[in-house]
């Protein structure tokens, strides 16, 4: 990276203070902690910190310039080179910006959805790195989906780069479109719409529309892809006009999969491409029918760029998901299966449904923790997903995570439903509950912190 103090400054319409505008920056940070040798340091203001009351940490760790607002300009050290602007958030998206759009030749893809979009990125990695080599894509690292971490991921792209996957994340009105005017992608996809963050976003129809902002800063000829049969598809595909629009995932879908069953340790399915008549059969080492039409999703991405479905099959089978999605493990005499990374009442279903595929009667033990950000639907939901429970498990008991959950288990009053206050109660518990040579699947959302109930 070699940005240019002058470049920068036009770029975000800021003015530089106490340097010249032939200066160079070699790489950026929000984190004042750690070394950033050449470096421009953003002073962003946040809920809990301040970014501006930590530019002496960050000059004395390699910044020579500091982003910082006007009017926290008292704070600037004395004669310390500064970037002055209005807002240091939107001017870290528009450097961002600049900077993605200094390789010409990059394809980005972005992508979101209410469940499903982690996992879809992680295919998309795998298919473009087996078109491109692994050391020429990027894909965004962790949950860094927001704000600060879009920016971030554009900001670790380099000349090696020939294509890169950026995922984008919402909890409110209004955060998905500048996410999206700043990655400026080639191709889109809104994996799902569901009951997610409806305690900002209010209805399905709310979600929707929020996520559709992504399709609204596509480029010239761009490709978006949607969730096939999804009733609010009508919002989605207005706007992506007049992009090119591509359904995918369910059987009605231009690309779709027919989920051939599986395992704890994978299953086969057969991606199709309705508009080529192209048939791909992909064994991997994912399971869920769920999972793959989140593939259907991932190659329908890929098939935008002219890549063949036998060439996407092929990238699929090397694919798999990091952290605490799906991780299997063996503890106390049973297999875990923790995916307590994120959850809402869809993807609860989606992956209880997948264990019902192949787990043994009275060898299941579902521990089921609170789905946050469900709004005024949550009693309801939560109701909803322990009835499902046992309805799929009845010959097994399931444990109850959280005070949504357990509510939801008194009023169902269930004997088979044990319920438990929060993750580290159930933590000193759950030995008790464990069936030897069983499975212990761990699915809620990340605030309930449901891992904790694993043994380390």
């Amino acid at each position: 990276m070699k940005l240019a103090f002058s470049d920068l400054a036009a770029a975000v319409g800021g003015t530089l203070r106490n340097v010249s505008g032939n200066g160079f920056v070699s790489c950026v940070s929000t984190d004042s902690r750690k070394e950033i040798p050449n470096g421009l340091f953003f002073a962003i203001p946040g809920e809990r910190f301040d970014g501006h009351d930590f530019l002496t940490a960050a000059l004395k760790n390699g910044a020579v310039l500091l982003c910082v607002e006007e009017e926290s300009l008292h704070k600037l050290p004395l004669g310390a080179p500064a970037l002055v602007v209005k807002s240091t958030q939107q001017a870290y998206l528009d450097a961002a910006k600049f900077y993605r759009n200094t390789f010409p030749e990059l394809k980005v893809v972005a992508l979101s959805g209410s469940s499903g979009k982690t996992s879809t990125k992680e295919m998309l990695r795998s298919i473009f790195a087996e078109v491109y080599g692994e050391e020429h894509v990027l894909a965004t690292e962790g949950n860094t989906n927001n704000q600060i971490g879009v920016p971030y991921n554009l900001f670790r792209l380099n000349e090696n780069h020939k294509i890169a996957v950026i995922e984008t994340g919402t909890n409110h009105f209004g955060e998905i479109q500048p996410l999206a005017r700043t990655i400026q992608p080639d191709a889109a996809v809104i994996v799902s719409i569901g009951r997610c963050h409806l305690e900002n976003l209010l209805s399905l129809e709310g979600v929707a529309a929020e996520k559709s902002d992504l399709f609204r800063s596509l480029k010239t000829g761009g490709t978006a892809v949607i969730p096939a049969g999804c009733p609010q598809n009508p919002i989605l595909a207005k706007a992506a006009d007049p992009c090119n629009v591509v359904t995918a995932g369910e059987e009605d879908g231009d690309v779709f999969s027919i989920y051939l069953g599986g395992n704890i340790d994978g299953s086969a399915f057969l991606l199709k491409d309705t508009r080529s008549g192209e048939v791909a059969k992909v064994d991997w080492y994912l399971s869920g029918a769920h999972q793959a039409s989140n593939a259907a999703l991932a190659a329908a991405v890929a098939k935008s760029f002219g890549i063949p479905l036998k060439t996407i099959a092929k990238g699929l089978e090397n694919c798999s998901l990091p952290g605490l999605r799906m991780k299997k493990s063996v503890h106390l005499g049973a297999t875990w299966i923790n995916d307590a990374y994120n959850a809402n009442p869809d993807s609860m279903r989606a992956t209880l449904t997948w264990l019902s595929e192949f787990a043994v009667p009275t060898k299941v033990l579902p521990v089921l923790g609170d789905m946050l950000e469900t709004g005024e639907n949550a009693s309801r939901v939560h109701k909803e997903i322990l009835e499902y429970a046992l309805e799929l498990f009845p010959e097994d008991k399931i444990l109850a995570v959280g005070p949504l959950m357990t509510a939801a288990a008194q009023e169902l009053s269930s004997e088979r439903i044990v319920s438990f206050p929060d993750s580290e109660t159930c933590a000193e518990k759950i030995a008790d509950h464990i069936i030897p040579e069983g499975i212990v699947f761990l699915k809620a959302s990340r605030g309930t912190h449901l891992e904790k109930v694993e043994p380390q």
